[in-house]
């Protein structure tokens, strides 16, 4: 179905990590990620922080749901936030558009770095603030935890050849719940994106947090084998994915015992969605790649998948276009058709 190119493989990091090259910034440093509003820290349930953002005072988040009428001010612009989740600071970068008011429910989309990076480089590497602002949604970068001196997102959970014991897809569910308690979110229309090991992560949370995520866009990603064992999907999930046939650090044939080949994780998902139909190809060259475009329809609710191929394409958040819209476009427009029943 895919095709692909002899690789090296990259010495790989066990915790379900791997390290990887720095995502193509050929246009994306255009806009860096400096103006900011102010910082908040957070903290629900058996957590416990509180802290500022500019212009509202103290805020505390409760995770148990709240009016309208309860909601602190909305925190306008790029902010820092800090939540305290399993004896760890955690940080998160929040963009809130000028278009939101706590009187309609939003969007969110979820949008994470890769192995040894940080929130504010994808901030600057794949900028949705004007999105967030055409289309009024909220807009979060977390950050992850250190291991071996490397930022990660942790892929599955702790246990086992794991080095990781960073209860990620958890402190991801602590923040939507602070979030929610803080924003009139749109329970149903909850995205992740991400590129490599973030990527990898956007999977994680679609099997793992199923309940909180409708629909995932991995960048040069890659669906874990223990991320497949133990995924549990209890409703239809659109699934967006970019593949590079020179990736070393995310080879398209996959790595035997540790991460699923693209066919397969294609494969994967549409049997989650019950998608039993062939492919539509599409293909077209744009940036000095000829790509590939798959799309699967049919599944439960209408939902899709659509798997880019991208031939000569390396271990990169990639610059191309497509009916004149760029990559960051492409994911929301995707996403965004979709809520947890399938196709809106």
């Amino acid at each position: 179905m895919f095709k692909s190119t002899p690789l090296i493989v990259a010495t790989l990091c066990l915790a379900a990590c791997g390290s990887e090259d720095k995502p193509n910034n050929d246009t994306a440093n255009s806009t860096a990620a400096t103006t900011e509003t102010g910082t908040g820290t957070t903290g629900t349930g058996t957590t416990t922080s509180t802290g500022t953002t500019t212009g509202t005072g103290t805020t505390t988040g409760t995770g148990t749901g709240t009016t309208t009428t309860d909601r602190p001010p909305p925190a306008y612009g790029l902010s820092n936030n800090t939540l305290f989740h399993n004896d760890v600071d955690r940080t998160y970068r929040l963009y809130v558009p000028e278009s939101y008011d706590h009187s309609t429910a939003v969007p969110l989309m979820m949008n994470f770095h890769g192995f040894g990076g940080t929130s504010n480089e994808q901030l600057s590497t794949s900028n949705m603030r004007p999105l967030a602002n055409a289309h009024n949604f909220l807009l979060v970068y977390p950050q992850g935890t250190r291991l071996d001196g490397f930022n990660h997102w942790n892929t599955y959970p702790p246990g086992g050849e794991n080095k990781s014991d960073a209860l990620d897809y958890q402190f991801v569910d602590e923040m939507l719940a602070v979030l929610s308690a803080d924003y009139n979110i749109d329970a149903s229309r909850v995205y992740a994106t991400g590129y490599s090991n973030g990527g990898d992560f956007s999977h994680t949370l679609a099997c793992f947090l199923s309940d909180k995520v409708a629909a995932i866009a991995p960048v040069s990603g890659s669906l874990w084998t223990e991320t497949r064992n133990g995924c549990v999907v209890d409703h239809p999930t659109a699934v967006m994915s970019f593949q590079g046939t020179r990736d070393e650090v995310r080879p398209i044939d996959g790595i035997a015992g540790y991460m699923l080949s693209v066919s397969a994780m294609t494969d994967h998902w549409r049997d989650a969605n019950n998608i039993t139909g062939d492919a539509t190809l599409t293909e077209y060259s744009s940036s000095g790649m000829d790509i590939e475009r798959y799309q699967y329809d049919g599944g439960d609710g209408d939902v899709q998948q659509v798997h880019y191929i991208m031939n000569r394409g390396g271990h990169d958040w990639f610059s191309f276009s497509e009916d004149g819209a760029d990559m960051d476009e492409i994911i929301w427009n995707f996403v965004s058709q979709f809520d947890q029943d399938g196709l809106r």
